[in-house]
């Protein structure tokens, strides 16, 4: 597939911080609720994780690098004039009728890399996640800045974004 994305998903992908990781060995499958950093550099899309060592993802990923990805956007990603929503309110009373008629869902199909503390690239890639969404310290610490946790770059190798009406378009 053509490893460029349309500006929507780029869009979405800065946009939120959190998304499901599955994960597979033996066809036993895992999904992961995950924090992310999203970058495009040198022409390719890039999704940076971390994760403690001791779980069942970390396990997976070591074994069998191939994972997908899945971010949701409830509203849409062209929201009309005026933004997004902010109320939680006004998200939970509207989420039938937006579920129905502006959820966006991407899929993205990626190799995942436990990058190695001595690799070259490590410390950026660290340093680009910690400051990208983490909200407070000890959040940092528990899944990035540990001794215990793994960094792990997965570049993005396919795309599928679905609508609720149930149009795919394939990158």
């Amino acid at each position: 597939m053509d490893p460029s994305l349309p500006s929507s998903v780029v869009k979405l992908l800065k946009e939120k911080h959190f998304l499901h990781l599955a994960t597979c060995w033996e066809n036993k499958p895992h999904v992961s609720l995950m924090n992310y950093t999203y970058i495009s550099k040198n022409n390719a899309h890039y999704i940076v994780l971390s994760t403690p060592k001791n779980t069942t993802k970390y396990s997976n990923i070591t074994k069998n690098p191939q994972v997908s990805l899945l971010v949701h956007d409830w509203l849409k990603l062209n929201p009309e004039e005026g933004g997004r929503r902010n109320s939680l309110y006004e998200l939970l009373t509207n989420i039938n009728r937006t579920e129905l008629t502006d959820s966006v869902s991407v899929m993205l199909d990626g190799a995942a890399q436990v990058l190695a503390d001595d690799d070259e690239d490590f410390e950026f890639w660290k340093l680009l996640h910690l400051n990208s969404g983490f909200k407070d310290d000890v959040q940092a610490c528990n899944y990035l800045t540990s001794g215990d946790n793994a960094l792990v770059l997965v570049t993005i190798k396919a795309c599928k974004v679905t609508d609720a009406k149930n149009n795919v378009e394939l990158y």
